[in-house]
């Protein structure tokens, strides 16, 4: 696939950040008298910005979403966001695509200073030309928002050049939302057939698929 920049997702797509993603929520939802029996019903947490969630798969209210939110927040900011790793093959793949000329960058839902703050740590911050997130107020989540930023950061015209992946069904639907194309990267966090039935234009299963997909050639 002849794309010259490279969009990626960053929770389930370039580090496995469930461990203190689930256990932040958990406790959360504790906090708000919701019990949960198993980490797989978290999943849906890895993706969507977190107040759209909770009101998704909770029904709750602007105001109780915030509230719960808040005591997710103070957890991750303090213990959460220290528990993670990177996805297998990740930084290999960043280095093939570097090498054959590409250009990468994160596009996130996740608050930006979470996310610089772990690819910072690992050492992948080298690795990509831009960065968006969210904003911890969440003025700006949406992930077409997030896309949008990157794009225009990097001052790419032309769409047909460039392609984001990621691991959810909601990197699918923002990148159509912002003129893009996504492929999907099936890391386990998402339902069956979900990437699929969003419209992804190619699903893969690993890195190695992905850096096969893209040639790593310009």
């Amino acid at each position: 696939m002849p794309y010259d920049f490279i969009l990626f997702d960053f929770d389930g797509t370039l580090f496995d950040t469930s461990e203190g993603i689930l256990t932040g929520i958990r406790l959360a939802l504790e906090n708000a008298g919701i019990f949960v029996e198993s980490d797989r019903e978290l999943h849906k947490f890895m993706g969507p910005p977190v107040v759209q969630a909770l009101k998704e798969f909770y029904g709750m209210t602007e105001e109780e979403a915030q509230r719960t939110k808040k005591v997710y927040r103070e957890y991750y900011a303090k213990e959460g966001v220290f528990l993670c790793k990177p996805i297998d093959g990740a930084e290999k793949c960043l280095q093939g695509l570097l090498k054959a000329g590409k250009t990468l960058a994160v596009a996130t839902s996740k608050p930006e200073p979470f996310a610089r703050s772990i690819l910072e740590r690992f050492g992948y911050l080298r690795y990509f030309a831009a960065v968006a997130g969210g904003n911890l107020d969440e003025t700006r989540s949406k992930k077409s928002e997030v896309i949008s930023a990157v794009l225009q950061e990097l001052g790419i015209t032309d769409l047909s050049r460039a392609v984001m992946v990621g691991d959810r069904k909601y990197d699918v639907l923002g990148a159509k939302e912002a003129g893009l194309g996504c492929i999907g990267l099936n890391t386990g966090f998402s339902e069956p057939c979900e990437l699929e039935t969003a419209g992804a234009i190619a699903v893969v299963h690993n890195y190695d698929e992905l850096g096969q997909l893209l040639s790593f050639k310009k």
